[in-house]
């Protein structure tokens, strides 16, 4: 007769043989960028936020109105080795300083052509020396609700180095891959097992979505992979969209909202032809 441990054993085991599926059945390749909050920002490189940025023929890139957009982050793409993405040139990533910090929440891709309150700008060549005249400098900026300027970066950051490492990442359930995926593992299994497991841990999804948040090999800023939301997937066909870029909140460095998560959404084939007009930018938080 079967102990109560080895119940638990055994719905344990389940529970990691449905991780260990789910994670070889959805992992995708992508590049965390590990922010060196010691080295200043290499404005040919890869950095995240500061106070200046590189620019061909030193000319700001401005918003709407006029005002300075600011450097949310530059990908030096020689740092990418992901399937479709560019290997050389640089991505600017420039948002507005509005209380959305420039995002349109009611935007889709093809309206996104339109906000000019924010931008994504490819650099297709990188020059050798960087030149001082070709330099944006801007008023470094926090927070300031009094004078409706805000930044998601907290006060005293200004600006840091980034360090490329290859990950690969599976699924994580704010995706809405993540059910379907789910789905497919647990089907695989003896309904019986799945039902004793479940009085045993009480929702045994619920188990395997702990379990892969606890092992996820996600990164705080990404390139590839998989989004983050945490209120609800706005992708409309999550099998054409890819992340050029995801940005999560990290403490005394920069916070979306309470807590939130930032994600530049971009289709395949306008990755393709290198078309970054029509990224979607969004964040949300709890």
């Amino acid at each position: 007769m079967a102990t109560e441990d080895d119940n638990d054993n055994t719905a344990q085991a389940l529970v990691e043989e449905i991780v260990r599926r789910i994670t070889f059945d959805t992992r995708k390749p992508a590049v965390a960028f590990v922010p060196e909050e010691s080295v200043k920002p290499d404005l040919l490189g890869s950095f995240l936020g500061g106070d200046s940025y590189w620019s061909p023929g030193g000319v700001p890139v401005t918003a709407e109105d006029s005002s300075p957009l600011y450097p949310l982050a530059q990908i030096r793409c020689s740092d990418l080795d992901l399937p479709g993405y560019p290997t050389q040139g640089l991505l600017q990533f420039l948002i507005g300083t509005d209380s959305l910090y420039g995002c349109d929440l009611s935007a889709n891709y093809d309206s996104e052509a339109e906000n000019g309150n924010r931008c994504v700008r490819y650099i297709p060549t990188v020059p050798e020396v960087l030149a001082s005249d070709e330099v944006v400098t801007l008023p470094h900026i926090v927070r300031d609700p009094d004078r409706n300027i805000f930044t998601p970066f907290e006060k005293g950051f200004h600006g840091c180095a980034l360090l490329a490492e290859h990950i690969e990442e599976a699924v994580n359930n704010e995706c809405d891959e993540f059910d379907p995926a789910y789905e497919r593992v647990i089907n695989q299994f003896d309904p019986e097992m799945v039902a004793e497991s479940e009085g045993v841990l009480g929702d045994v999804e619920q188990a395997v979505i702990d379990r892969m948040s606890a092992e996820s090999a996600a990164s705080w800023i990404q390139v590839g992979g998989y989004p983050v939301f945490t209120q609800s997937d706005v992708r409309a066909d999550y099998d054409d969209e890819l992340v050029l870029l995801k940005v999560d909140s990290y403490d005394d460095v920069l916070m979306w909202g309470d807590s939130g998560c930032a994600n530049f959404l971009i289709r395949r084939n306008d990755l393709e032809q290198l078309d970054f007009s029509h990224v979607l930018y969004t964040w949300d938080c709890l």
